[in-house]
């Protein structure tokens, strides 16, 4: 007993010596204030994460907040105070946002006769509920003094999301796939990280196929990054968990393209196909799985709704395709993807009474689908010669930020077709006054050493890989007239 009293009376001494080091300093500033506290949060204690981003929030610094708001979810996902903070409440075994359950109270005709919303239809276990993880792995910078004004810096160089849209987007997806889960009646595993969602109907998450696509999506994101001139390893690229669907096989992946998506072009040599937010594959390394990353990357680059031409974009995206293949390396077809298209681009470019010039693609509106195989490899050759010609890969990053700033002309609406003519001729015109000043060329100076640079290129990728294949069928010691 008398132990018991000794440690009662220890306790009680650290609780008040904390309780005072808690008290600010005389004069102490939000900032000050803000660096010991976080100092002192202990790395696995949900609670002190919580009971810290209370604390942020009170002292108006509403980032930290949600920071450590995110931080108390990943260590324990059902805490509840932190649940509530965000709006969610418990619907079975996972978590909801109030307004879910708002909407499918207010628009259910199911409900039992009890008018009871837990007796209502259970929701399907292919639901895994994790929290989301945190839109940037380190912490927040320390909020600035007030006496901080002339910081230097890019205004708009970062995707930012909200927080509560952001874990909302990943609940709907997974109901998305709950629901087709019950439809089909096939059972889905799930795979979820900071960036992507994968759902596959293959045996585990832990399959060798599952690992095999992370692993390629992953590596997908790292050239990316690096491409795009974005630094920083968990660097968020997109506003929202990127969705795939990756099926057991061939048949069961043609099925579901025709009876979920209604897509016509699935038997494809990329073995995937993108409809609205969600990618399906049945090879996990498909070229469809890096082609959405790059294209969706672009499109949200800098935060801005501004567009960017479909050549620059699928040409980038046909670049980092190709860059993915040349690292596999695993078969002569992986290696010989840049050749195909340069050779593909030459054959057009060289052509007798040929009109196809750098002005087809910076004017084209979008791909032509019929000669889709050309346009991309017509577009990933121009961005490969940009990408070169001054050998360093920042002035095609300068072009791509203009492209993406707020000086760039900001698309019309789609159903005001007089505005968006115009509209594209202004974009026109501004995309070939940014390409002339990196670039230092005049357009019809940089067409004529593109097409060069095509043809060139081509000889030499047919003089090596014709090299590689006498190699390969003929090998020393065979064939020899001695």
């Amino acid at each position: 007993m008398k132990n018991l009293l000794i440690l009662i009376a220890v306790l009680l001494i650290q609780s008040s010596l904390t309780a005072q080091n808690d008290k600010p300093a005389k004069g102490e500033s939000v900032l000050e204030q803000y660096c010991r506290r976080a100092a002192k949060v202990p790395p696995r204690d949900a609670s002190a994460h919580f009971q810290f981003s209370l604390w942020c929030s009170q002292n108006q610094l509403g980032s930290h907040a949600a920071f450590y708001l995110k931080e108390t979810l990943l260590i324990d996902e059902d805490h509840e105070g932190a649940r509530d903070s965000l709006g969610y409440v418990r619907y079975g075994s996972t978590w909801v946002l109030k307004t879910e359950i708002a909407k499918r109270s207010s628009g259910s005709g199911s409900r039992s006769s009890s008018g009871n919303p837990a007796e209502a239809e259970a929701t399907p276990e292919i639901v895994i509920t994790k929290a989301p993880s945190p839109v940037e792995a380190e912490a927040p910078a320390a909020p600035e003094s007030p006496a901080a004004t002339g910081e230097e810096g890019t205004a708009g160089s970062e995707l930012t999301v909200d927080a509560n849209q952001f874990a909302a987007d990943v609940i709907r997806k997974k109901e998305w796939a709950a629901s087709l889960s019950e439809t089909l009646n096939i059972e889905f595993h799930t795979y979820e990280d900071q960036d992507f969602l994968i759902h596959t109907t293959l045996s585990s998450a832990k399959h060798p196929k599952m690992a095999q696509l992370v692993s390629h999506l992953k590596n997908s994101k790292k050239l990316v990054s690096s491409f795009l001139g974005i630094k920083g390893k968990n660097a968020l690229l997109w506003p929202a968990k990127v969705q795939f669907v990756l099926l057991r096989s061939e048949q069961q992946y043609q099925q579901f393209a025709e009876i979920v998506d209604q897509v016509d072009y699935a038997k494809n040599a990329e073995y995937g196909y993108t409809n609205e937010e969600h990618t399906t594959l049945w090879q996990p390394e498909s070229a469809a799985a890096t082609r959405i990353l790059a294209t969706d990357a672009i499109t949200y680059l800098n935060g801005t709704d501004r567009r960017v031409g479909w050549w620059l974009q699928d040409g980038i995206a046909e670049q980092i395709i190709g860059m993915a293949k040349m690292s596999r390396g695993k078969d002569a077809r992986d290696k010989a993807y840049f050749y195909r298209n340069f050779k593909t681009a030459a054959d057009v470019l060289s052509a007798e009474n040929n009109e196809d010039n750098i002005y087809y693609l910076l004017e084209s509106q979008e791909i032509k689908r019929r000669q889709e195989k050309r346009s991309r490899a017509m577009a990933m050759t121009l961005v490969d010669f940009l990408y070169r010609v001054r050998k360093s890969p920042r002035y095609l990053q300068a072009l791509l930020r203009d492209l993406k700033g707020q000086e760039a002309p900001l698309a019309p609406p789609e159903d005001d077709e007089d505005a968006l003519k115009t509209y594209w001729l202004s974009y026109v015109n501004f995309q070939e006054k940014a390409l002339t000043t990196h670039f230092k060329k005049e357009t019809e100076e940089l067409d004529l050493l593109w097409k060069r640079h095509v043809i060139e290129t081509a000889k030499k990728y047919s003089a090596a890989t014709g090299g590689e294949q006498r190699a390969r069928f003929n090998p020393r010691g065979r064939n020899r007239s001695d």
